[in-house]
């Protein structure tokens, strides 16, 4: 039987978040503008920036940790040579491409052109621990990747710049656990050099992968309606009981409060994004009343649906530092 994650790193690491100092802090260099950032939000597995990136050369000393970065507007030209190398790799940096930094090796880099970059930096603890327990492999060893496309990791990387945007801190940690270890297992299965020698695939990442990728799309089609744990279980051809050991081994939270999550995530873009009167809100993302969605709001995001509105500013009127990630992609 896999051990749980929760149970392979202490709970003071669980509870510290994962912070820019840990990190290159690309995104506040003084060439670069910040958009968007995860610190203060209690995340402590996965630290996320969106900036614009713009021409520079020089060196990115090991942070230990592991970098994702995804191009999200604008091309750039790349240069790059890992020090234990004497080769250099180039390539174009698009839209919806990657790039992957050592953890542990310091590397050279030369950068010409502007782009928003989605960059996100997974803990050490993490993936070692994905590693273990999902590959077996007590090492771990990531490629260098510049330009690399991965549909599934871009999906996983929209849906964390989706929670930085419109999830309010209260609501995510559990919920961004989940999208990092999925991350982390899908960093090891594609770009790992243990990998690229065709080592096997544990079958629990095949079993994760089918059963939740189902449960989850399910959920996220079907929030508007009335779900039951024997509806959900349907989707995954499996008990009420499996289902909840599922929920509690992969994102250790039950059925019951990760659809909650999903409809108070929905109904946050709904206020921000559109005039829907709040009753119509509620309805819309499977609350039964106004009221009980009113409670359950204020109680996970700390401010009443209208405030949030309020807040977060009218449609079309996002603040400052907002960020669409339809406009950039498109």
């Amino acid at each position: 039987m896999q051990k749980l994650y929760t149970s392979t790193v202490s709970t003071e690491n669980l509870e510290q978040e994962f912070d820019v100092q840990q990190t290159h802090s690309i995104e506040r260099w003084d060439r670069n503008k910040l958009l968007l950032q995860s610190e203060g939000r209690g995340w402590s597995n996965l630290y996320v920036a969106v900036a614009t990136v713009n021409s520079w050369s020089g060196t990115l000393n090991p942070t230990g940790h592991y970098c994702i970065g995804f191009c999200l507007r604008g091309p750039a030209q790349l240069r790059v040579r890992v020090a234990a190398s004497s080769v250099a790799q180039h390539a174009t940096l698009s839209p919806r491409q990657f790039l992957i930094i050592p953890a542990d090796e310091s590397s050279q880099w030369t950068r010409r052109g502007s782009s928003e970059m989605l960059m996100l930096y997974l803990k050490k603890e993490l993936v070692e621990a994905v590693s273990r327990h999902v590959f077996g492999r007590p090492h771990v060893k990531v490629a260098i990747r510049l330009g690399a496309t991965d549909p599934l990791l871009e999906q996983l990387a929209l849906a964390v710049l989706e929670s930085l945007q419109h999830s309010a801190p209260a609501t995510t940690p559990a919920f961004v656990d989940t999208l990092a270890w999925t991350l982390a297992t899908q960093l090891l299965k594609a770009h790992s050099i243990n990998t690229e020698k065709n080592q096997a695939i544990s079958p629990c990442y095949e079993n994760f992968r089918s059963s939740m990728a189902r449960v989850q799309d399910f959920i996220d089609r079907s929030l508007g309606e009335d779900l039951s744990l024997e509806v959900i279980a349907s989707q995954a051809n499996m008990s009420v009981c499996g289902l909840k050991r599922l929920f509690q081994k992969h994102h250790a939270t039950s059925p019951h409060q990760y659809l909650l999550e999903r409809r108070i995530a929905k109904a946050s873009r709904i206020l921000v994004e559109t005039e829907l009167p709040i009753s119509e809100v509620a309805l819309t993302t499977g609350f039964s009343s106004q009221s009980h969605f009113a409670t359950a709001f204020k109680k996970k995001v700390g401010l009443s649906p209208k405030a949030y509105r309020h807040e977060k500013g009218a449609p079309g009127q996002g603040s400052a530092t907002s960020f669409n990630v339809q406009l950039t992609l498109a």
